[in-house]
């Protein structure tokens, strides 16, 4: 695999959770800070962020986050990015050492925003002491189809 296209550094305040449990399933709102650092886009997130965590009787969580960064791509340019990131937890993969989420994008940088904003990436989400780093990699440049020169 390559190197990924962007990481993002999230921030969690376990104090700042909202949890919610019943007999036909359970809710968490997870609201969270952080930054962006790569080559393609620095910025850190604005206030709002959450990731929204829905277990259903099963046991299987499905997860949703959505945030916004305001910074810079990589001509320097202003901008904001705007991030949906999903994924699932189930009993086959909880166990392992990262998750595989799948985000979208939405920017008003005209430098980014052809790239960006294509379903093509795929993120590894793993823990960290103060919360999770989050992995973009390009999918179809992995696999050599659909290259895309920024």
């Amino acid at each position: 695999m390559d190197n990924p296209i962007m990481k993002f550094q999230i921030f969690v305040d376990g104090s700042q959770v909202s949890d919610m449990k019943g007999p036909y399933g359970a809710v968490s709102i997870i609201p969270f800070t952080g930054k962006a650092e790569s080559e393609l886009f620095t910025g850190v997130i604005l206030p709002g962020a959450a990731d929204v965590q829905v277990e259903n009787v099963s046991g299987s969580r499905n997860l949703c986050a959505k945030y916004m960064f305001k910074g810079q791509d990589k001509e320097g340019n202003s901008c904001y990015l705007f991030v949906e990131n999903n994924g699932y937890i189930t009993d086959s993969n909880k166990d392992a050492p990262y998750l595989n989420t799948y985000p979208q994008f939405i920017t008003d940088s005209p430098v980014l925003g052809s790239y960006l904003c294509q379903a093509r990436f795929r993120s590894e989400v793993q823990g960290t002491e103060n919360g999770v780093e989050i992995r973009i990699y390009d999918v179809l440049k992995d696999s050599g189809a659909g290259s895309h020169k920024l």
